[in-house]
């Protein structure tokens, strides 16, 4: 039994978790050579399990006191491990061995975030992964494996503190690897062994995939398979092993440490959405976890339940925070904290991280569920009472005040295009120009004071990230400011300038009366549908229809370039053409002009297909998208007018 040991794998791997694949199948060029598969191996063989088989218990015994010290720094007693003995097992197989230098270093590599370390099981026995016997024994998970486990840590109780040092499961020890595979009576003998319950599993494989990339997402959604918080603790949370989790809590494991992303238990039973252990976590009669305390991102558990869609944890979580004052039969008076639902702060401050925003700026089914009775719903109600309610009916007013002043102006516009704005006499001029003053005095009032003090009061990056999920608004912002620039075009005497920016102000100004038709519960359901058939269905059929015409527009163009009067037709240049096959695909077409083209049968032909692609298929399918998405609002309709109303 030589002292030979796996090589490091040469090349970088992309996907996680394929290292362990290529050992298990034997597909790694190095299994061969590698000592500790030879002693142990994933295919559940090897010469502890012969040792066993042919002489039981007590020939394993025997060939753990006799040979298996030599593997062991200090025989069993162990010793602080360096950078410089982590780079002898990565790099043992290569003659020669280019030092990396730390800028060039992946976001995954162990040397970036090395420390020094005990450890038990020799680095140059260890195996591709970077394992030691024990995680090998832990990972084949039968009744036999465990036994041999416990006999291995029996004899040798510093085998507890080995992880693995390779870049993919870096960290991981043997009691995380217990707690994964629900093996409890290793779980107790690892902690009396005096493991580490304080480990962190580190590893790329145990990321959010977003994390897992060779560049990172800035900000992470959470999800993965394998990110389970990294402590041992969290670990025995997302499994939702409660044995585990006890055990722990007694050897002084801190439910409030945080990893990598600033999550703590709480945060981590939100992420795996184990909903049972949220409550035994929060309440726990020993050492309960902190609650409200904010991650990295600067989300509690409650706005995590929010932002990842946990419908069900969010109720159960609303329902644990609250101060229950008196119950009557099962009618109660509870109160329920309001610093991390609620838009505001006690500061006075807006809470971009609170409940309500995120919930409305979800995307997921489960967003809405969350509007949907309960304390949200009560909450939303009584600001609606108090304060919304009063602001609604008064902005709508004086919407409704300046729409009239600026279409009573606008039609009051001298019907004779020569004549000039400024300088008439007349009754119609006289009113004109006091409707127009009036009109500009609402733009300036809306502009200065109602949305200067929105932006005092929410500061401009918060002012201008809310305008962006408000089109309504944004539309009429825009507007009014275009019917101020109507001012020094009215004298500069650039009549045609003017008009031009009335023809995109006057209707933008009155689109702002989506936004109160909105709130409305008759009218509520069939704003969100225009929207969400303007930025889905239309968005998506415009693409394709772009791509459409730019193929036929240049064949038309083509076609008609022979045709006698092609001059006072609309293909007479690329650009009008486009307009022409639009017109054709609503119907509006002559069949009779392709008769006199230069190629009539091939002109014919190009018609046809373009019919049939565009006004048959594509406008039939936009259809039938904005049928799904009227059905799709329709059944939830409710929900969907709640969240407009907010």
């Amino acid at each position: 039994m030589g002292g030979v040991c796996c090589g490091a794998n040469k090349k970088a791997q992309n996907v996680p978790g394929s290292a362990l694949d290529r050992v298990i199948s034997q597909q790694d060029p190095d299994i061969d050579t590698c000592l500790l598969y030879k002693l142990a191996n994933y295919k559940k063989g090897g010469e502890l399990v012969d040792a066993f088989n042919n002489g039981g218990q007590a020939e394993v015994e025997k060939l753990l006191k006799e040979k298996y010290s030599i593997y062991l720094y200090g025989e069993g007693k162990g010793q602080i491990i360096n950078r410089s003995e982590y780079l002898r097992w990565k790099y043992r197989n290569q003659a020669q061995v280019v030092l990396p230098i730390e800028a060039s270093l992946s976001a995954h590599d162990p040397l970036g975030k090395w420390q020094d370390h005990e450890a038990c099981w020799q680095m140059q026995f260890r195996g591709s992964l970077g394992e030691a016997l024990l995680h090998v024994l832990i990972i084949c998970d039968t009744r036999l494996h465990t036994r041999l486990a416990r006999t291995l840590l029996k004899f040798y109780p510093k085998l507890s503190l080995d992880v693995v040092e390779g870049e993919e499961y870096l960290g991981a020890s043997a009691l995380h690897l217990a707690i994964a595979y629900n093996n409890n009576e290793l779980v107790q003998d690892l902690v009396e062994a005096g493991a580490n319950v304080s480990q962190r599993a580190i590893g790329s494989f145990f990321l959010p995939k977003d994390q897992q990339r060779a560049k990172p997402a800035k900000n992470t959604d959470y999800e993965g398979l394998a990110y389970l918080g990294e402590f041992p603790l969290a670990w025995a949370a997302c499994c939702n092993n409660e044995s585990a989790y006890n055990l722990l809590l007694d050897s002084d494991a801190n439910p409030d440490d945080k990893d990598t992303f600033g999550n703590m238990i709480l945060h981590m039973v939100v992420v795996c959405d184990k909903l049972d252990m949220f409550g035994y976590a929060l309440r726990h009669p020993r050492r309960p976890a902190s609650n409200g305390v904010v991650n990295n991102s600067g989300l509690t558990p409650l706005t995590l339940a929010c932002q990842l869609g946990r419908a069900e944890v969010f109720k159960e979580m609303l329902e644990l925070s609250c101060r229950e004052f008196w119950r009557y039969s099962n009618i109660t008076c509870s109160a329920y904290p309001l610093n991390a639902l609620d838009t505001l702060l006690p500061s006075g401050k807006t809470n971009w991280n609170s409940a309500l925003f995120i919930i409305l700026n979800g995307t997921k089914e489960e967003h809405l569920d969350m509007l949907d009775g309960g304390i949200i719903q009560r909450l939303l109600e009584e600001k609606w009472k108090t304060f919304a309610q009063r602001q609604f009916l008064k902005r709508l007013l004086i919407l409704a005040f300046h729409l009239f002043t600026m279409s009573v102006a606008i039609y009051l516009r001298p019907a004779d295009r020569h004549a000039p704005l400024l300088g008439g006499t007349e009754a119609a001029d006289i009113a004109r120009y006091g409707f127009e003053i009036v009109s500009i005095l609402n733009c300036l009032s809306y502009v200065i004071f109602q949305q200067g003090h929105e932006i005092k009061n929410q500061g401009l990056f918060s002012f201008l990230k809310q305008l962006s999920h408000d089109p309504a608004k944004l539309i009429f912002l825009v507007s009014n400011l275009l019917l101020l620039t109507c001012i020094p075009l009215r004298f500069l005497g650039n009549k045609t300038g003017e008009e031009s920016v009335l023809i995109f102000a006057v209707p933008g100004s009155w689109f702002l009366l989506m936004f109160f038709a909105g709130a409305i519960k008759l009218t509520g359901p069939f704003v969100t549908m225009i929207y969400s058939m303007i930025a889905g269905d239309m968005f998506t059929f415009g693409i394709i229809y772009t791509v459409m015409l730019l193929g036929f527009s240049q064949a038309f163009y083509f076609l008609y370039k022979g045709h006698p009067s092609v001059q006072s037709s609309l293909y007479s240049s690329y650009p009008s053409t486009w307009m022409a096959l639009y017109q054709v695909t609503l119907g509006d077409y002559t069949y009779a002009d392709l008769a006199h083209v230069t190629y009539p049968a091939l002109g014919k032909t190009i018609f046809i297909i373009f019919m049939i692609l565009v006004p048959i298929l594509l406008l039939n399918m936009l259809i039938a998208m904005m049928g799904n998405t009227y059905a799709l609002v329709i059944e939830r309709s409710e929900k969907e007018w709640m969240k407009q109303k907010v």
